[in-house]
């Protein structure tokens, strides 16, 4: 076994080595590549462009997430509006523009997602049988069995609990200066949702629970390390290397299962005082058959790690927006002294997708979209876009900074941050931007828990504006001068919140 072990360590060795020193597997697949799956266009002349193949990963998963936003622009720049990267060996062809999305999207309920994203056997291990990365009957099952908890009408019943989730949240932070704080963008954020989404879905976890749950947290947070700088993790045969990428994999996904029954366990022993939290419905579905418990386990790791992340970046961006733009604080500080007067107010207000606290957040969300590329899913007829010819089973991914940035709906002032323009004109309604804009994705597959994430943000934004001024800060105190372009939020970026004097 040691021999067989050492043997393909000595392979893997030398790939690397050959790569480094001459990039020669790079040039040998992207002249591969070219051959084995060709794009014309109709009549015949033209090639897809296509960007080369970069050994091992491709364009996937550095350059298309962690380096998206700039390259948006490049390979928009270089390539044109349609262009084809490499995820791994997995081609992805990109679109840019509201006219060639609605033609592969116009029939999104029949797309298939990409197997584990495109991102290698890694990823399949951590998340490729979730919800959001199945297709067919295995996602409608999966939908059934833990959609419950998400639904429009289930979220109103959390508005009081997630108004006191941020409340406490809030007073954690500021417990030692209460007359003047300062929020962290992301650091800071990151407990709340999850610990808020964790009481959703497996009811008021104890306090050892609790303190287990946040445990996991870094294991988690290096296993999605390695998947994201792929290398030879993304080939099956690596899984039998004596990897520290493996060994985490296996200690990740035994504290998580272990950590899931004793909180079902936990929650089990709740219904005889009338509790039934959704985990339970869950755990019956794994238990007569519907779905594998394996495929539940990855979907309660896509809710609470994979989304809940997208989505804290979400709400750091719109701290940074209301505190940046003094005028949009004070409407948002006027709107909310109008709208709370009670809690039935506060929870038609919070569920509002008409006001300006959710215009706010729908334009943080244009301006700052947390992923650059979606994920990949794949057509099942043959299409034409452009004056391309693309085949049966291609696969497509939208580039959201393209959407909601650069298309010309947004224009002239399509860099700037103004909430305003979700009531105006052209922009008031949803279906006025169904392809022109790009959150929580297109069809019956958006996302499950948008309804709940939203809240989180709301509750959480509100409780901030009512109580504090919120202006950008460093650190040790200094004013931060905002720019339009800042892309990339600081590690010394702060939200400086000074306790609100009533007049």
């Amino acid at each position: 076994m040691y021999s067989a072990i050492a043997f393909l360590a000595a392979i893997a060795a030398s790939i690397v080595f050959l790569t480094r020193r001459y990039n020669a597997l790079s040039h040998l697949s992207t002249a591969y590549l070219h051959l084995r799956y060709p794009i014309k266009s109709a009549d015949g002349k033209e090639g897809l462009p296509t960007l080369p193949f970069n050994w091992p990963n491709g364009q996937g998963n550095i350059e298309k997430y962690l380096r998206g936003r700039e390259n948006s622009t490049k390979w928009g720049s270089q390539y044109g509006s349609i262009y084809r990267i490499w995820s791994g060996f997995h081609g992805e062809i990109i679109l840019t523009t509201p006219n060639d999305i609605e033609t592969v999207f116009r029939d999104s309920h029949t797309h298939l997602k990409a197997n584990a994203n495109d991102s290698g056997h890694y990823m399949y291990q951590l998340l490729g049988i979730c919800l959001g990365l199945v297709s067919g009957q295995e996602w409608r099952s999966l939908r059934k069995a833990t959609e419950a908890p998400f639904t429009r009408t289930a979220t109103t019943t959390y508005v009081e609990g997630m108004m006191n989730h941020a409340k406490l949240h809030i007073a954690s932070l500021c417990e030692t200066k209460p007359e003047k704080w300062q929020l962290r963008p992301y650091a800071d954020l990151r407990i709340y949702p999850f610990l808020a989404l964790a009481d959703i879905l497996y009811g008021t976890i104890s306090s050892e629970l609790k303190a287990r749950l946040l445990e996991i947290i870094p294991g988690r947070d290096s296993v999605f390390a390695h998947m994201m700088m792929g290398g030879v993790t993304r080939y099956p045969w690596a899984k039998y290397l004596p990897l520290k990428a493996n060994r985490e994999m296996r200690q990740f996904k035994q504290a998580w299962a272990r950590w899931n029954d004793d909180a079902h366990a936990e929650a089990m022993n709740k219904v005889e005082k009338g509790e039934c939290a959704p985990i339970i419905v869950m755990y019956q579905a794994v238990a007569n058959g519907s779905i594998s418990r394996e495929a539940l386990l990855q979907t309660l790791d896509e809710m609470l790690f994979a989304n809940l992340d997208v989505s804290i970046g979400a709400l750091a961006w719109s701290f940074v927006f209301i505190a940046a733009y003094p005028h949009v604080q004070a409407r948002l500080l006027s709107e909310l002294k109008t709208a709370l007067v009670d809690p039935e107010s506060t929870e038609t207000y919070l569920m509002s997708q008409s006001n300006y606290l959710h215009h706010i957040l729908l334009e943080g969300s244009r301006l700052r979209p947390v992923a650059a590329f979606s994920v990949a899913q794949a057509c099942p007829t043959q299409r034409q876009v452009g004056t391309y010819n693309l085949p049966a089973g291609s696969k497509f991914v939208v580039d959201a900074h393209a959407l909601n940035v650069r298309d010309p709906l947004w224009g002239p002032d399509n860099t700037t941050f103004r909430p305003e323009r979700w009531a105006e004109g052209g922009v008031k309604r949803a279906k006025d931007v169904r392809y022109c804009y790009w959150r929580f994705g297109f069809g019956p597959r958006v996302c499950l828990g948008k309804y709940v994430v939203d809240l989180m943000m709301k509750a959480l934004i509100v409780q901030v504006v009512r109580g504090w001024e919120v202006k950008l800060e460093d650190e040790k105190g200094g004013a931060w001068v905002w720019e339009e372009d800042t892309w990339a939020l600081p590690p010394e970026l702060r939200i400086a919140c000074e306790k609100r004097r009533e007049r």
